[in-house]
């Protein structure tokens, strides 16, 4: 009777991707590697950028971007981000704990930096919102440094989210070889 070899099985993500568990591990590393790109484009691009213009120009677009990001796209991103690690970590609980772990640390990271942007990042950018345009100049003295310290914790949490999805879904691909 002829066995399978198994030595021979797909690997990489499209392996891991077979199973109802490594869909969503991979769907995790993505939508965490997305909003990871997100946070990091802000720190390293959007936000420095923002800063030499002056204070009107700097508040006006600000508030330009966060109605703009306010679409169905982010928000599905950014729920996915959180849903598919808990969805993947109960698919993976009978039989790949060490991959569901990894899906366990991307959730808690995850968690994190959703608890850091309804907590700081929304009411600064509700308060922003608010202040219209009557003075530039005290708006942006109340929100830029604090967002972008918070924001710079949230592209650190968000990408150490992504890694550990990748990690699980690696973890995932190996126990299925």
């Amino acid at each position: 009777m002829a066995t399978a070899d198994h030595t021979l099985a797909p690997a990489g993500p499209i392996a891991a991707g077979r199973s109802t568990a490594g869909r969503w591990l991979t769907a995790g590393a993505a939508a965490n590697g997305l909003m990871a790109g997100t946070y990091v484009t802000f720190s390293a691009a959007v936000m420095p950028w923002l800063g030499t213009k002056g204070d009107a120009d700097f508040v006006s677009t600000m508030q330009n971007i966060n109605s703009g990001i306010e679409n169905p796209l982010f928000f599905t991103v950014f729920t996915a981000a959180m849903a598919a690690p808990a969805i993947a970590a109960w698919k993976l609980r009978a039989h790949s704990r060490t991959a569901m772990r990894w899906a366990l640390v991307a959730l808690a990271l995850y968690t994190t930096t959703v608890l850091t942007t309804s907590g700081i990042n929304v009411p600064l950018n509700q308060a922003l919102a608010h202040a219209g345009t009557v003075d530039p100049a005290k708006s942006r003295a109340d929100f830029e440094t604090t967002w972008n310290i918070w924001n710079g914790i949230r592209a650190v949490l968000s990408t150490a989210a992504a890694v550990a999805m990748v990690k699980a879904v690696r973890l995932h691909r190996r126990s299925r070889v």
